[in-house]
């Protein structure tokens, strides 16, 4: 089952996620970034209630408390920190500063993931296999209007 929405660090496929998700909500309580949210009932029954994530707008820190508090195996991938990407990043080659000839390496620098995001002759390089989504870059990029998004993965 293929979605179009982010969900927590280590979130089960999503068949799987939804039948073990209780719809509790002590994720959303635990996020100290307050970066999960819950689906209402406009989004469907299906997913009603169940927690997302918006990383493009809020990032996530992979704390881990979200899988620390959850009653149920429903975000049960998570392990060491950093290893379950929830996203990619992507460079916005329209509104990236440093395409433009600008120095810039505010998303680089803000990174938590070693290798994950460099800059190669003045260009940001992504490394598919460490970027996890975080949205740590965005929140970071300093361009009007970012330079930097995250996919699905």
């Amino acid at each position: 089952m293929e979605r179009n929405f982010f969900r927590p660090p280590g979130a089960l496929d999503e068949l799987e996620f939804l039948t073990s998700c209780t719809r509790c909500n002590s994720c959303v309580e635990a996020c100290p970034e307050k970066s999960i949210s819950l689906f209402t009932s406009s989004n469907g029954t299906k997913l009603m209630n169940t927690p997302f994530l918006e990383p493009n707008l809020s990032p996530c820190t992979y704390c881990g408390k979200c899988r620390d508090v959850c009653p149920t195996e429903a975000l049960s991938k998570i392990g060491l920190k950093f290893n379950y990407a929830i996203g990619h990043a992507r460079i916005n080659n329209n509104s990236c500063i440093a395409l433009k000839g600008v120095i810039c390496d505010y998303c680089e620098q803000s990174c938590p993931i070693e290798g994950a995001l460099v800059f190669q002759k003045g260009k940001p390089v992504i490394s598919e296999n460490l970027c996890n989504g975080c949205g740590i870059c965005v929140a970071h990029c300093i361009s009007e209007d970012k330079g930097i998004f995250i996919t699905l993965p």
